[in-house]
């Protein structure tokens, strides 16, 4: 079967998301794509699948933001119309639903759903790669700025299970971005990505360390 689908769909996401925030924009599919297809190498997967689950993951985000705590609802719907719409294999559009659902799904939230699933395990790594190192303090001071959200609070808000966003920028990084690189799904993903992991520690320590002596 032909797989200019891939092209189809690679083009319609760079269009949809023109001049969208960098945080959820087209480049961030890209580079979760680039991902995850590092991290499948060598593996047993569904090419299709994994592609069309990478870039359509956070399709979502656009016209919901004040709901993003469901893009991944969101983005479901989009990308079930849309693959429809392109050659790509209708047997094969329920699974990657499915890895969208489930792509945001974190091991230490209150709402967590293990999932055995090859190409849901790699998504999940790739989307929460380009959440650490440089580029992923940058995304989510970004994300921040965006909502007018403080970079720390002087009365620390009790520790939740809640992993969204209610408190401030430092928080979020210890509460969640700090737990990514311990709980990725594959060794292979953990190597890729070491330095990136102990250049956020650093950060995070320096961050504390300028707030300390204010």
């Amino acid at each position: 079967m032909s797989k200019a689908w891939r092209k189809t769909i690679e083009q319609k996401v760079k269009k949809y998301l023109s001049e969208y925030p960098a945080t959820h924009d087209f480049y961030h599919a890209l580079r979760v794509k680039n991902y995850a297809f590092k991290i499948a190498n060598k593996m047993e997967y569904d090419e299709d699948i994994l592609f069309a689950a990478a870039m359509l993951h956070d399709i979502g985000y656009k016209g919901n933001e004040i709901k993003s705590r469901d893009h991944h609802i969101f983005s479901s719907k989009i990308a079930n119309e849309w693959l429809k719409e392109t050659n790509f294999p209708p047997r094969k559009i329920p699974d990657v639903l499915g890895v969208i659902r489930l792509h945001d799904n974190f091991s230490w939230g209150h709402d967590h759903e293990p999932t055995s699933h090859v190409e849901t395990k790699i998504i999940q790594d790739a989307d929460r790669i380009d959440a650490i190192g440089a580029i992923g303090i940058v995304r989510l001071a970004y994300f921040f700025g965006e909502r007018g959200w403080p970079i720390y609070s002087p009365a620390r808000i009790p520790q939740t299970r809640r992993v969204f966003l209610d408190h401030s920028l430092l928080d979020q990084f210890e509460r969640s971005a700090l737990k990514i690189w311990p709980n990725l799904n594959f060794s292979k993903s953990k190597k890729m990505t070491q330095k990136r992991y102990q250049f956020l520690q650093k950060f995070c320590q320096e961050l504390k360390g300028e707030i300390r002596q204010q």
